[in-house]
């Protein structure tokens, strides 16, 4: 009986590490999947999660978008641009506002937003159209 509890709660253990969740980027330490850059700015960083749990993490929106055709069923996030701490949005649901002013690191220049709301200050001074996921360029 006590062999069978062992093996249980050692399955049990190991199926716990397996699920999929946001891993924090280590800005500074972290490697941009794509372009091997370090990743430093929080407000254009990404993540991807495959299926099977493995992270990826980039340092800019456009390297992330170059990977997800390759990686379908895969959990996105992009950091919102105006936060003040790192906050992951899922990138299915945040909005977002393509211009050279914002200089991301790979020259994306795509800033993600949590809410029409929240981009709405600088779609209006910029003159922007405001894009989804399925409308970035």
């Amino acid at each position: 009986m006590k062999y069978v509890m062992a093996v249980l709660l050692a399955a049990a253990g190991l199926t716990t590490g397996c699920g999929r969740a946001y891993e924090p980027i280590d800005y500074g330490k972290d490697a941009c999947a794509h372009c091997k850059m370090t990743i430093i700015d929080a407000r254009f960083a990404a993540e991807l999660i495959t299926p099977k749990g493995k992270v990826y993490k980039f340092d800019d929106i456009s390297c992330m978008r170059a990977l997800t055709t390759e990686l379908p069923g895969s959990m996105l996030f992009v950091n919102d641009y105006t936060a003040t701490q790192v906050t992951p949005l899922n990138a299915a649901t945040a909005v977002y506002l393509k211009h050279e002013s914002f200089s991301s690191p790979m020259n994306g220049n795509l800033a993600a937003f949590g809410s029409t709301g929240a981009a709405k200050p600088l779609q209006d001074s910029l003159q922007l159209e405001l894009l989804t996921w399925e409308t970035l360029p």
